[in-house]
């Protein structure tokens, strides 16, 4: 294993691997197994990579594959089961931020004895935007590119576009384990809001960008995801 980041071409093999085992089984318990299987396996450290496949089959003209992930991620949220990563609290030692796409290997690896949360796309990629985790912080205008590009892919299945924002909401006045810091809610709220309402995913990720706090505190580096 190495810590090179994947090149566009390795992105888009792996993301036509994802979406053809996907296409393999109709069932929605094996598609999901697929989908968090894959979470796994990448690790903790390497769920931005999970990120960025879903953004390449984001970018596509099949929409076809769009709908089929997204669809798996409607039956995720219908059973509360998202394929999740967990970003650590404030001030934790920072993980490796790069590494291979090696779908046959298994982590394997508990980090660290705390349990964390397990957040779903749009939650990881906001607290990584908003709050002080184990990785840089992810910069605006990756965070709002990212944001609208999933948003654009979960309007593909009826049921992720019904049923996420729904969770959003929930989350944003969930104040219990302290996921989330108060900027963080703010902008999971006002995604929650654009959402249910029909604005444009480009919209939906302005109004998250309005809720949040205008810069991050002096000193705070910023990364590309």
């Amino acid at each position: 294993m190495t810590n090179a980041a994947p090149s566009p071409e390795a992105l888009r093999t792996a993301a036509a691997r994802l979406v053809a085992t996907l296409a393999a089984h109709d069932d929605d318990e094996y598609r999901l197994t697929v989908l968090r299987r894959l979470a796994r396996r990448l690790g903790e450290e390497r769920y931005p990579l999970f990120l960025r496949l879903l953004t390449v089959v984001a970018e596509s003209d099949d929409d076809a594959a769009k709908a089929l992930v997204a669809g798996t991620f409607g039956a995720a949220l219908r059973r509360m089961d998202m394929p999740g990563g967990a970003l650590s609290s404030w001030g934790a030692t920072r993980l490796p931020e790069t590494g291979t796409l090696d779908f046959n290997t298994l982590s394997g690896q508990f980090f660290g004895a705390t349990p964390r949360r397990l957040l779903g796309p749009v939650e990881y990629l906001t607290v990584w935007h908003l709050q002080r985790t184990q990785r840089i912080v992810l910069g605006a205008d990756s965070y709002r590119d990212t944001l609208t590009r999933l948003i654009e892919l979960f309007n593909h299945s009826d049921e992720a576009r019904l049923l996420y924002p729904q969770k959003l909401a929930a989350d944003a006045v969930n104040e219990l384990e302290g996921a989330y810091t108060r900027v963080t809610r703010d902008s999971l709220a006002a995604i929650a809001a654009a959402w249910r309402a029909g604005k444009s995913p480009e919209q939906v990720a302005q109004a998250a960008a309005v809720a949040a706090a205008p810069d991050h505190p002096s000193g705070w580096l910023v990364r590309d995801l």
